[in-house]
């Protein structure tokens, strides 16, 4: 793979990437046309009524396209009489077959969808395990018969006129693929191009590819991979984005759009899907939030950069220098923004107030800093006992302007000091004096979040010139609402962590948030990025019509007794069939086997099958207790 990365990044302004039009059904997508919104019903499929009137919920919330499970032939044939009922309602909205291979269910899918899902893991000949090695003619010759395999479902979609997407899931990759590059951005990858290869070779273009996986760095780095491998190829055809397994509420919120507003930054993506542990019509509106972003960008002159030096396939962080608990290997920080500093807002950012020793003490998942910028420190106790950093010479740290660091340089002490920098007026000049600095921290300040550009752009400039200057990112948000600010937040800051480039976060929206959302955000998208843990995650499926209990409630019920768990990923997943796989990194999995009985997971090994669903979740705790990685709330 060869370090040419202007296919990758948009380094200027905003602009999509162009790609192939593909029609489904009624409304097509790719080429000039706005980026789609897609969801997935959670109903039996064989529920025909049930089917019917949650498609209606989630077109009449917007969905433009709605994905079914069609396990088997007789759900294939119920799609058909779904879509004649939706039509005679007056909804004309494509339809999407959600094939586990069953070769006789995709044929009779083939008939009645606008599009067909399948996943390229499961046309492997699953008789070998991803242990064993396979020889370059071997390797040639499972791929042969996977193309056989593939080819009948293909020759019936390009008679019917049938969209497919080509959906890799992180942790459903063949034994093929698994034994020689594993579950890895490059296996997902490649995985997806020899499926693009085989519908190219056969003229069927109908064609979206996505990769998928509940690790926005996996999800991100993989779909940059394709669209490398396909560009290099002279192929373009539409890309589907998601975070697969994303959760609920805020999380799962927060998660997908870290994941997905990291490549739409970059233009890449023509459709969209956010996975949410919730009905499916809750999923349109974050997905519009996200979309809206990008459709309606604006593009300031930004700083520009000469080259870039950042890998975007693998993660990395930016070379700099440790000062206090800033840059170096320490987790980026989170500073709060504090125009009137007060004891209820401190409280808020998580810092209590000791009478009896006159102290102020962070409590759990408090900012690290709080930043006051221009502000006077008149009403609170005791200031030195907070990390202030401000123009205020009460404040433990100093602020200052670049434009006057070399001015006050013979007044600067070999203490550390924050310096501020505009990043819509700064030049290269000014920026490489930060190098004759060694105890300044740097604080790159955006009005606006177009402004996103000249930040990343800053940061990979830095990295050129090997200016080790910790970075500390603050994006003001002035025109959100308190509805759409935690998806915006995310979206733009989220890029920034998952390339390594930033080693602090401060984000405001003046007059619109609370203090609690914002710092639930920071800490949201450094966990989402998977460079700060603050929690337990959570990765959980939004459900289908495979799913063997209430997700939404069982979530819940395992949430309530595990989320004080920090660091833990626990997966709770609706059925055998995907959830071992898609919850890939999970440390405990809680999985639907069977009406009303599920099985328990350590990593993917199985511990303890066919569970009661009444007793899961104790033994679930108990499991976690056997491995020693219980604390109890009171302790955590």
């Amino acid at each position: 793979m060869d370090f040419s990365y202007s296919n990758i990044f948009n380094t200027t302004s905003y602009l999509r990437k162009l790609t192939l039009e593909v029609n489904v059904g009624n409304t097509s997508l790719g080429g000039s046309n706005p980026i789609r919104l897609q969801t997935m019903t959670t109903t039996n499929t064989n529920n025909i009524i049930e089917s019917v009137e949650q498609c209606i919920k989630a077109i009449d919330a917007g969905a433009e396209y709605v994905r079914l499970t069609t396990q088997g032939v007789k759900e294939a044939q119920n799609l058909g009489q779904i879509k004649q009922e939706l039509i005679k309602r007056g909804y004309k909205t494509p339809l999407v077959a959600d094939i586990h291979f069953n070769p006789a269910a995709a044929m009779e899918a083939a008939n009645h969808a606008d599009k067909i899902r399948i996943n390229p893991g499961n046309f492997s000949d699953k008789s070998r395990t991803s242990t064993q090695n396979f020889s370059e003619a071997e390797y040639d010759q499972e791929l042969s018969k996977a193309e056989e395999r593939f080819l009948e479902l293909l020759t019936v979609c390009k008679r019917n006129n049938v969209a497919i997407r080509i959906g890799v899931n992180h942790g459903s990759l063949s034994q093929r693929i698994m034994s020689q590059y594993g579950d890895t951005p490059m296996g997902m990858a490649l995985s997806a191009i020899e499926f693009v290869r085989i519908c190219n070779k056969h003229s069927h273009h109908q064609l979206v590819v996505s990769m998928k996986s509940s690790n926005t760095r996996v999800m991100v780095q993989a779909t940059r991979l394709l669209v490398k491998m396909m560009n290099d190829e002279g192929l373009n055809y539409p890309i589907h984005l998601g975070v697969t397994e994303a959760g609920e509420g805020e999380d799962g919120r927060i998660k997908s759009a870290v994941g997905i507003g990291a490549l739409l930054v970059d233009g890449i993506g023509d459709t969209v899907r956010v996975s949410l542990t919730e009905p499916p019509e809750n999923e349109i509106p974050v997905a519009k939030h996200l979309v809206d972003i990008f459709s309606s960008w604006q593009n300031p002159e930004n700083f520009g950069v000469e080259a870039i030096s950042v890998n975007p396939f693998e993660y990395k962080r930016r070379a700099t220098k440790s000062i206090e608990n800033i840059g170096g290997d320490n987790p980026p920080v989170v500073m709060a923004h504090i125009v009137d500093v007060n004891a209820d807002v401190l409280a808020e950012w998580g810092w209590s107030y000791s009478v009896a020793t006159n102290t102020w003490t962070a409590t759990e998942n408090a900012a690290d800093y709080i930043y006051i910028g221009d502000s006077r420190i008149n009403t609170i106790p005791n200031p030195n006992s907070l990390p202030l950093v401000g123009t205020d010479n009460l404040c433990r740290f100093k602020l200052i302007a670049i434009s006057d660091v070399e001015e006050r340089s013979c007044t600067i002490s070999n203490q550390p000091f924050f310096v501020k920098v505009d990043v819509d007026s700064i030049s290269a000049e000014e920026l490489n004096t930060l190098a004759d600095f060694p105890n300044a921290i740097c604080i790159l300040n955006a009005k606006s979040p177009y402004n996103f550009y000249s930040i990343r752009n800053i940061l990979f400039h830095l990295t050129n010139d090997v200016i080790k200057t910790p970075c500390v990112v603050f994006i003001s948000f002035p025109d959100v609402t308190n509805d759409n600010f935690q998806i915006h937040a995310a979206a733009i800051a989220g890029p920034l962590f998952l390339d390594g480039l930033a080693d602090g976060i401060m984000i405001s929206a003046p007059n619109v948030v609370s203090a609690k959302t914002i710092r639930a955000t920071a800490f949201g998208v450094l966990q989402a990025a998977r460079v700060r843990i603050s929690k337990t995650e959570f990765i959980s499926c939004p459900g289908c019509g495979r799913t063997l209990f209430s997700l939404n409630q069982t979530l819940l019920k395992v949430k309530e007794r595990t989320a004080h768990l920090k660091g833990l990923k626990i997966g709770v997943m609706g059925c055998i069939v995907n959830g071992p796989g898609e919850m890939a990194d999970a440390d405990y999995g809680y999985v639907g086997s069977g009406p009303g009985r599920v099985t328990l997971y350590k990593k993917q090994e199985i511990v303890k099958k066919n569970i009661p669903e009444s007793e899961a979740v104790d033994e679930l705790i108990e499991l976690i207790k056997a491995n020693g990685d219980w604390v109890s709330k009171s302790s955590g």
